[in-house]
């Protein structure tokens, strides 16, 4: 079952259509791709953006743009030092949108696989005293960790290949336990 939607936590429009590969054009490097020839997104590179990309990335998963939502936080994970707590925590996050684009896929493998990984990167981040999620992100490894398993153990459940716009598939949303600075984009 698809949970209700959360309020939107960034003011940033939805591109006009979820990327699921086969399905629709690349956004980016596809000829009809929603952003193609476009550096809409030159500023998200700066680290002071990084919280509104976060929210971006949090709305976007929500509303069923999987794709969408792991390049943002692609972005967020690619400026972290690699051997840290918060790119285990963001590389999770971007594990659970690859899952909805694999489901979106029609791949049950893929959703496991993803999803199984996304609790891993969960689970090393709870041990790790130094880290909280929470502070940083608003969100719990524990909360993130227990729907990725439960994703990877319905994987077959939640598969959609329907050729729409935008189709959402994860059976959770994502919810901060704090409130954006600044709705923005």
């Amino acid at each position: 079952m698809i949970p209700p939607l959360p309020p939107r936590l960034s003011s940033r429009p939805f591109p006009p259509y979820a990327f699921v590969p086969g399905m629709h054009p690349h956004p980016v490097s596809g000829v009809g791709g929603h952003r193609y020839q476009c550096d809409e997104d030159a500023g998200m590179q700066n680290p002071s953006s990084f919280p509104h990309l976060h929210y971006l990335a949090i709305d976007l998963l929500n509303h069923g743009y999987y794709w969408e939502s792991h390049e943002a936080w692609e972005t967020i994970w690619k400026a972290a030092e690699p051997t840290t707590m918060r790119a285990a925590f963001v590389k999770g996050l971007i594990k659970l949108a690859a899952a909805g684009v694999k489901a979106r896929q029609g791949s049950s493998t893929g959703v496991r696989r993803h999803s199984e990984r996304a609790a891993a990167l969960f689970a090393e981040c709870d041990r790790d005293a130094t880290f909280c999620s929470r502070d940083e992100f608003g969100i719990t490894t524990g909360q993130l960790s227990q729907a990725a398993l439960q994703l990877a153990a319905n994987a077959e459940q939640i598969i959609d290949t329907t050729e729409c716009p935008v189709r959402r598939v994860l059976p959770f949303v994502i919810a901060p336990d704090f409130a954006p600075p600044v709705a923005t984009s």
